[in-house]
């Protein structure tokens, strides 16, 4: 027998068009509901009134400078970043920026006029050189030697140009004085002045010179803010960029008893203002409207936490039920100050006054008060500022290319060493030039042996090997004493030895700049012992740009520091007797 389906359908059929009634959600037992209210607890609550407005009075003070620790204050330009500030350095000058240096000020002596005779007279003076084929196929780098022969006799090489007008300066380089037509040498003079303009705010610096705040012994960037206290007086912060490389609002600390005699002091002004307060708004909180529909994108109800994780639960109720009486009350702080809140006062409705005190105020230890966004006073965690530092800080608006150089120090318990390995370094053309691919690029190095014994037949039953060959980009650190009675070690970059071919005997030397500071105050590079941890310590240079608040674009090079991944092992052997097979 088939069957039949019946569909029914509930919906409203409004008599007029009025729905004041609907909107109204009037209640039918008052009564009941007072009862639910009483046995609930709700007549005890206080009458608390909501906040009308708030008056805020603080102080603002300037940050004056900054400075390498030991070195003189410099002072700190509005238009730029910290980030770059400290921890810029040199680009270097390879083939790849070497063309394109050269390119951009072509593109130049057209722009002022030149022909086509001018260009060609810049590139025979300061042309890229080619070497000899046989000198291409034995380079390891062969990326360089492929881009060498395509550049090399048509390109102009810009870096030695760059570095030839800053030698001749204020005059202008060969081949501007031999150049016959007057117009051609005002083309070509312009075409330079532009050129050095725009080299030195795109690049600021070509060459290998570390960044000048670059503790090469910490692995760390070592700088101080120099500020004017809203109290007054001078002040001193320590700045440690965090694991991205950013100066934001923890990277300081408030250094005690530095002083800054050199750095003058800004002018403190105070600030007073009324504003309104706003309510907190999040995702996924209740909304205040009776008669409102509620996004489910973020549903905190169906969180089921454990009846152990009070954090969570905690949480959730916050923003279930408490979430709609929290406010916010706007303030504006200018980039680069110090800000002190002296007063905050909270006018309710009913006509009364709060005033909210610091959360951080009471007196104790560390672990026992709430603060948030705090400047911490060094070596005493028990102590705190009373004011917030926003620095001039491009934060999370840093954009980083890929490492250029990725150097990992770690520990080898077979090997009894510890190690610096070139995970990554810059080849001929400014990119990543991975290390193993780079060890194994050569003839692999023929390790020292020494065949002893020999068998009836004229054969050696074994051989004597001297250590195991290890790939090129591990560089050993040798630890050396310090202070032998406090028992303090660095280590020192030492080099292996390799053999290609005969009976010479070459030092394997680091091919990146982190192993190689420029700026070093004794004759050996030492690093810290403690710097290189079992956890193992990861260094990188990434190139970085950001937009400033006025719409400038900046480009630097940094060197990040971070964790690295544990103790590895280099396979180092020694005084082994392998069987002839």
């Amino acid at each position: 027998m088939a069957s039949i389906t019946w569909w029914n359908r509930l919906e409203p059929r409004p008599r007029s068009t009025d729905i004041t009634d609907a909107l109204a959600a009037r209640v039918r037992d008052p009564l009941w509901m007072l009862s639910r209210q009483w046995q609930l607890g709700e007549f005890q609550g206080e009458d608390a009134a909501s906040p009308a407005y708030v008056q805020v009075s603080a102080r603002l003070a300037p940050v004056v400078g900054w400075r390498v620790e030991g070195q003189p204050t410099q002072p700190l330009p509005a238009g730029v970043p910290l980030e770059e500030l400290v921890e810029t350095e040199a680009f270097g000058d390879d083939l790849a920026l070497r063309v394109e240096l050269g390119q951009t000020f072509e593109e130049l002596l057209a722009r002022e006029g030149a022909g086509a005779a001018v260009a060609a007279a810049f590139r025979a003076a300061y042309p890229i050189a080619l070497d000899t084929e046989a000198v291409l196929a034995s380079m390891a780098d062969q990326d360089a030697a492929r881009f060498q022969r395509v550049c090399a006799g048509r390109a102009l090489d810009g870096v030695a140009l760059y570095q030839a007008a800053y030698a001749a300066s204020p005059a202008a380089p060969e081949p501007v004085p031999s150049l016959a037509d007057p117009a051609d040498r005002a083309a070509a003079t312009a075409a330079l002045a532009a050129f050095d303009a725009w080299v030195r705010d795109v690049f600021d610096e070509i060459g290998l010179a570390d960044a000048p705040a670059w503790r090469a012994e910490r692995l760390e960037y070592g700088a101080e803010v120099v500020v004017t206290e809203p109290t007054g007086g001078t002040g001193v912060l320590a700045a440690t960029p965090g694991r991205d490389g950013d100066f934001d609002w923890y990277a300081f600390d408030e250094r005690p008893g530095a002083t800054a005699a050199d750095a003058g002091v800004g002018a403190v002004t105070t600030v007073s203002h009324s504003t309104l307060p706003m309510h907190v708004r999040f995702r996924g909180m209740p909304n205040h409207r009776f008669w409102d529909f509620e996004s489910g994108q973020m549903d905190f109800g169906a969180i089921e936490p454990d009846t152990r994780d009070l954090g969570k639960l905690i949480v959730i109720d916050f923003m279930l039920v408490h979430g709609n009486d929290w406010f916010l009350v706007p303030f504006e702080q200018p980039v680069g100050t110090l800000c002190r809140v002296d007063s905050l006062v909270v006018h309710d409705v009913f006509g009364g006054s709060t005033l909210v005190e610091r959360a951080d105020a009471v007196p104790g230890a560390s672990g026992e008060r709430w603060t948030m966004f705090s400047t911490a006073v060094e070596n005493d965690p028990s102590a705190l500022a009373d004011y917030f530092h926003l620095p001039h800080s491009a934060a999370a608006t840093l954009e980083r290319g890929p490492a250029l150089e990725d150097v990992r120090f770690l520990r080898d318990q077979m090997a009894n060493m510890a190690w610096a390995v070139e995970h990554a370094t810059e080849n001929g053309v400014g990119e990543p030039w991975q290390g193993h691919e780079r060890a194994f690029s050569g003839a692999p190095a023929a390790a020292p042996v020494v065949t002893t014994g020999v068998t009836a037949g004229g054969t050696p039953p074994v051989r004597y090997q001297i250590q195991t060959p290890v790939p090129e980009n591990w560089i050993p650190l040798v630890p050396v004493a310090v202070d032998p009675a406090a028992g303090e070690i660095a280590l020192e970059p030492g080099a292996m030895v390799r053999t290609p071919g005969g009976d010479v005997l070459e030092l394997v030397v680091p091919h990146g700049r982190v192993l190689r500071p420029t700026a070093l105050t004794t004759t050996s590079y030492r690093i810290r012992e403690e710097e290189v941890p079992r956890t193992g310590t990861r260094v990188t240079r990434v190139a970085c740009r950001t937009r400033w608040t006025d719409g400038s674009t900046h480009l630097w090079i940094a060197r990040r520091k971070g964790t690295g991944a544990g103790e590895g092992s280099s396979g180092l052997r020694f005084d082994l007797a392998v069987r002839v097979t």
